[in-house]
């Protein structure tokens, strides 16, 4: 069959240690990230064996993926510039490892500024060292340059190094502005819920069932990158809901630091949705609920974690409570629900409602002027108002957020 020239074409590889039982999963998994990108795969190569220091793999099967005649081989396990040479120089063949193919998704679905800086931030700090380790090859007249591509003079780690500098202080800024934008949204009454876990779980589809919105949401990993938020009432309690970048098993420590500014949506959130699929087998829910707590103790959150087992439509009755078992010391209480069917949805708001921090209560006195009644109108929109006593003063008693009150008390507002 003849395939457009366009067409981007791979092999798949993975070395599987020897010592650990095979993980078909992987190799599914990366299958997916390819499909993501563009390659259409023309074959799966795995091998159980130590690590080769040369290739990574045994010559042989670098042999057989490339009999294949691919544009690229796509390797699952994370490559060194000395094996990245050594493939690309002795078998003529273009390589990329797993991390720069998620990178590669990023940077084809980066749509902002913000998310644009984040993916170039990824990427630099991956190839500095990687640079340097190249240059320190090339002194020792062990390679000609990084990744083969010719010399590369000792400016040029120091001009990756000056790029990192410079795009970490233009995400300093949105860091900012993101924190300022999170505190005025307090400040009008809204509690901030981010959903967060592994990538494609539905918590876009989710956050559509959620609030009523139309968020993109497709059957493919890393649909969303940058962050949407929404706005819905929670019984009786004004919620933003944010989607954000799923994770995924084995995310490097540095990625999550480059997507700091989009994370922290979730690290400051006042509670923390935490999606997973449900229907998944027990071992991989188990695996990316697991991989989903250590992203989210990396990303620093103390907010409360409410889990999500999401597309519980597709379990029998009796399986929920047997599921609920297995994965308990990852998810003591968690709500099953279908973002498809609405199955379990009022139960997670109850659950939302509950887990948020009570609104506190105040008395507070305005004065009976012009602004002071300006503030009693916004606070109409931003507090639950308990009673309004009109005398010399405007006498409020109400209960809302402390952002909400430290606001009004630039309006004249005193706590009593």
């Amino acid at each position: 069959m003849n395939r457009d020239k366009k067409e981007k074409t791979a092999v798949l590889l993975m070395r599987e240690s020897p010592i650990k039982s095979p993980d078909t999963y992987r190799m599914k998994e990366l299958c997916g990230l390819a499909h993501a990108a563009g390659y259409h795969v023309l074959a799966e190569v795995s091998q159980r064996r130590s690590l080769d220091s040369r290739y990574q793999i045994g010559r042989g099967k670098i042999e057989e993926a490339l009999s294949y005649n691919p544009e690229k081989l796509i390797f699952y396990n994370a490559l060194s510039p000395n094996q990245v040479f050594n493939i690309t120089s002795e078998f003529s063949a273009r390589v990329l490892d797993r991390f720069n193919l998620i990178l590669e998704i990023f940077a084809t679905r980066a749509s902002t500024r913000e998310a644009k800086l984040q993916v170039e931030l990824a990427r630099l700090t991956y190839d500095a060292p990687q640079v340097k380790n190249a240059l320190a090859l090339k002194k020792r007249g062990e390679q000609p340059g990084f990744r083969g591509a010719g010399a590369y003079e000792q400016s040029m780690y120091h001009d990756i190094r000056g790029r990192i500098a410079k795009i970490r202080a233009q995400l300093t800024n949105v860091e900012n502005m993101g924190e300022d934008r999170r505190h005025r949204r307090r400040e009008q009454g809204f509690d901030l819920v981010a959903l967060a876990g592994y990538t494609n779980v539905g918590k876009s589809t989710l956050l559509n069932a959620l609030t009523g919105s139309e968020v993109e949401a497709r059957d493919q990993p890393f649909t969303t990158l940058s962050p949407t938020t929404r706005a819905r009432e929670v019984l009786g309690r004004k919620v933003l809901f944010t989607d954000t970048v799923g994770f995924i098993d084995d995310l490097p420590h540095f990625l999550i630091k480059a997507f700091r500014s989009t994370l922290s949506e979730i690290s400051e959130a006042d509670l923390v949705l935490l999606v997973a699929d449900a229907s998944d087998p027990p071992e991989l829910l188990r695996r990316k609920l697991a991989a989903s707590h250590k992203a989210l103790w990396d990303c620093e959150v103390r907010a409360p974690i409410v889990t999500v087992l999401n597309k519980s439509d597709r379990l029998e009755e009796s399986r929920a409570a047997e599921i609920a078992e297995l994965v308990k010391d990852l998810a003591s209480n968690p709500v099953f629900a279908s973002a498809a069917t609405g199955q379990g949805l009022g139960v997670l708001e109850e659950c939302i409602s509950m887990s948020l921090q009570p609104l506190q209560e105040f008395r507070i006195s305005l004065p009976y002027t012009a602004q002071g009644l300006a503030e009693l109108s916004r606070l109409y929109e931003t507090a639950d108002l308990l009673s309004v006593s009109y005398e010399e003063e405007l006498i409020v008693r109400l209960r809302a957020r402390k952002e909400t009150i430290a606001r009004a008390s630039l309006s004249g507002a005193r706590r009593m």
